[in-house]
Formats: C-alpha cells, structure tokens, sequence
C-alpha cells in the first residue's frame, strides 16, 4: 500500500489545515523525550564537545526552534504531554515518587486515545513516571503496547506491586524466590505491566529502545502508527553501552547522548527501508533542563533543571516530515510541550476534546512555515510544583521566585534554622531577545512593563485555579 501523501493531498493539508486524509495516509508519528537532555547539548544547538550527526540532519531535514517550552522536572511535563494541558490542571504537580499513590487520572482523555480513535497503533517504549499502581499504567491510557520503566532509572519500586514473567531475569543477587521478600527493588524493566528483567541492565536501555521502536514500526506498517520514544538517559545514574563509552569529549554524560543520536539515526534509517519517510513525521525534544552538576549543559541559558530559569525550561525541539515540513527552517516563536496532543491529534484527523479545558494550541502553520505563522500562545506561563513563576509575552519575561537574600544564603554547614530572615520574592524583568541568558534585570528601568505582565500572571493563576481537574488516587 502506498503510504505516501499524494501532491493532491499535500496541497489540501496544507492550504485548508484540515489534514483531511484517508485512513492509509494518515501520517506515523514517533516523538521522541530525551530525560535532563540541555539546550546545549545537541551540535545543532552549539554543543562542541557532542557530536549529534543524526539529530542535526533531522533539523536540516526539518525544523528546529529555538524557544520550546516544557515543564523544569520530569512527571509534569509527562502530564502535559498526554493531556494538552497544564500539568498543575491535571494535578500532577512535580516529580512523582513510589511513595506516591496518586497518578494520571483515568478520566483524562490522552493523546494516544485520541490516535487511537483515528486507527493508530500505539505504543511506549521507554520511561513512563505518570503513578506507580496498576490504574495509572500506560495501556490504561492508550497505549497497545509498553516496554521501558515505570519512574526514572533512579528510583526504586514495591516489589509485591508487580507481576514477573517466568522467564524474568534476576540480576545483581536478586532472585526469583527472594524479590517479594524484599522491602523495595532497583528500576525494573517492564514489557505490558509485567516485570521481564530486575534490576535492568542500564547500560543496554537505548540498544534496547531502538530495537523495540524499530520492530513496532515493522510490525505496523501497514497501518498508521504512535511511537512515544521515551529514553532513560540522560538522567542519571549515566549509562551507555559498551560501544559508546569514551565515545565523546564530555564523559560518560556526552557518550549517552552521542548514543541516542545513534538510536534516531536507526530509526531514521528504518523508516526509508519501510517505505514510511515521506510519511513520518519525528519529532526529538526533551522533557526539561540539563543537570549542570552531571554534564549537562543549558549552552547560553541560565539555570538547569527544577528551574523556571530559561535553562530548566527551554530544550530543543527539532521536526521532520519530508515533503511537509521545510528542510532549514528555523523559528524563534514560543511554543509548547502541550501543543503536540492538539497538533498530532488534528493531522490524525481526530478532534480535541471540549469538554474540558486543553492549554495546548495547534503549532502546524509554524511547523509548515505558513508565511504569516506566529506563535499562537499570547503567553507562556511557567509553572512550578503547585505555583506560577514566570511569564513571557513576547519579548518580555517576568519572574517571582521566592529566595534567601544573597547576603542570608546559608552555607552548607548551616541547617535551615540558622537563617535570621525568611525567604523574599524575588522579581526579575529580562528581554529575553537582547539577553537570552537573563543576566541584567530591567525591572527598575520598565517597571510598567513588569506590573503589566505581573497583573496579566496572577489573572492567569485565578483562572488556573477555578478550572483544575484532580489527579487519580489510588486505593489502599
């Protein structure tokens, strides 16, 4: 079956934006989340000391922009990902850890359920970290198929909450016979809720990603297909397999990521032997800023990760779809990790729910490079935990974060106790187009400015807070 998009068709999609296809048409989708991956650490994005060979020609190919929006951690992110909406909305508000017994709620409708309505088969390869307990597992939200880690590699999981295949591989002094004695367990590796290998040998996690998401496409297609390609790495705790250790001039955290450039090259190569590039659109991005303290680099931006600093938010995003998208382009306009579930949904010919509020706007004139194409959020709010921080509008950021006064900032010997004054809020106005790395407050010089974007943030928490959906919670 050709899969490839007729001229016919490539001129309605794109000048009616109805992406009215026929179901054999209907465009593959892999999107793949890199974990703690920095600005600063693709080639394309400035790297010097990572080479990224594959994931540049994806931006050659395709589309890079340079002011991607995610969430400063891991689950929310997640969370606005599969719903199009706020992370706090959905209330998943920070990283979620196996003590928790909340989750991704149920009775949201995600973007692999969308898709799937649309006739696509879906799949997680990879990190999940949306509730530990069965209820709140990926094929409970529209996936036909999981293989990966139920949190980051880092954390351990309640042994007696899971089931193991007979043929489960014990590692590291654990057994078959023992796992249930044991209080807690290291990162499993799970395929369809059923724990196949414990611990899991990390340094084989991308070997084993690539050739899960190669074998999905294979077996699918002939029909359209969701990837969601979700590495462990580069989270720590760092690993690489033996072929990619010492491969790169920034340590072990470089080799990871010279690895998964390896992997999008595989996936990338793949796709043409199938037939299905003209018909793919791929998409590499990463869930938040790098850990500065392990390798990672945020390039011109201050801050790293679990900040509303541009570092901790802004990642890059690269797209490609041969014969859609044009190869070089490059946008600056804002967009969001919650625009894809509106954006993949309206290509799939699906409909966005309604019924509920969906903060995610639809990026395809900007992917396209429509002429008159502008970013379609009046504002990027920046959320952390339960609060809102920042908010950008145009230009213009403006920050309240709450700190120790410089000059009171405990040192290490110090407990919480020994400060002599409480925290303060700290305001901050950057144009962010003359100083992309924050580094000379204006809001002395535009306080007009800062009390506008000010007023226009705390309407937007009021708003927040009035149209909030729970997060699941699991029984005792």
């Amino acid at each position: 079956m050709n899969r490839i998009l007729s001229a016919v068709a490539v001129l309605c999609l794109a000048a009616a934006h109805s992406h009215a296809q026929s179901e054999s048409q209907k465009p593959n989708v892999i999107v793949i989340l890199a974990d703690d991956l920095g600005y600063g650490d693709l080639s394309c994005y400035g790297a010097d000391d990572i080479a990224t060979p594959s994931i540049d020609r994806m931006a050659a190919e395709g589309a890079k922009f340079n002011s991607f929006y995610v969430s400063p951690v891991c689950s929310p992110t997640r969370a606005a990902l599969m719903t199009g909406s706020h992370s706090t909305r959905v209330g998943i508000g920070g990283v979620m850890f196996p003590r928790n017994n909340h989750g991704l709620n149920p009775d949201e409708i995600t973007l692999p359920e969308l898709l799937k309505d649309q006739g696509y088969a879906t799949a997680i390869i990879g990190k999940w970290h949306l509730g530990n307990q069965d209820m709140f597992q990926p094929l409970k939200h529209g996936f036909d198929y999981w293989y990966g880690t139920p949190a980051s590699n880092n954390q351990f999981y309640y042994p007696n909450t899971k089931t193991y295949a007979l043929d489960c591989k014990y590692r590291e002094g654990y057994s078959c016979d023992g796992i249930l004695k044991r209080e807690t367990a290291a990162c499993p590796l799970i395929e369809d809720n059923i724990v196949i290998e414990v611990p899991a040998d990390q340094t084989q996690f991308t070997q084993r990603y690539t050739r899960e998401t190669i074998r999905f496409i294979t077996r699918n297609k002939d029909k359209p297909f969701f990837v969601y390609l979700a590495h462990n790495m580069p989270h720590i705790p760092l690993h690489a397999s033996e072929k990619f250790v010492g491969s790169s001039k920034r340590g072990i955290y470089g080799d990871t990521i010279q690895e998964l450039d390896w992997s999008t090259g595989e996936i990338l190569r793949s796709l043409k032997e199938l037939g299905l590039d003209n018909n793919t659109l791929v998409i590499f991005t990463s869930d938040n800023g790098p850990n500065t303290g392990k390798g990672g680099s945020a390039g011109p931006l201050k801050g790293g990760k679990s900040s509303t600093l541009e570092g901790g938010v802004r990642v890059p995003f690269v797209a490609r779809w041969p014969g859609m998208i044009p190869a070089g382009t490059e946008s600056d306009e804002p967009i969001t990790g919650m625009d894809l579930l509106p954006t993949l949904t309206r290509i799939a010919v699906g409909v966005v729910p309604d019924d509920r509020v969906i903060d995610g706007k639809d990026i395809w004139p900007l992917l396209t490079r429509k002429s008159d194409a502008k970013s379609p959020h009046k504002a990027v709010y920046y959320l952390r935990g339960r609060g809102v921080q920042a908010i950008r509008v145009g230009d213009w950021k403006y920050r309240v974060a709450t700190e120790k006064p410089a000059k009171e900032k405990k040192s290490k010997r110090q407990s919480a106790g020994d400060s002599k004054s409480r925290n303060v809020d700290v305001e901050t106005l950057y144009n962010l187009r003359d100083d992309i790395g924050e580094q000379t407050n204006l809001i002395d010089v535009h306080p007009e400015i800062a009390q506008r974007l000010k007023r226009q943030l705390s309407t937007f928490e009021t708003d927040l807070r009035k149209n909030l959906r729970p997060a699941g919670v699991a029984q005792e």
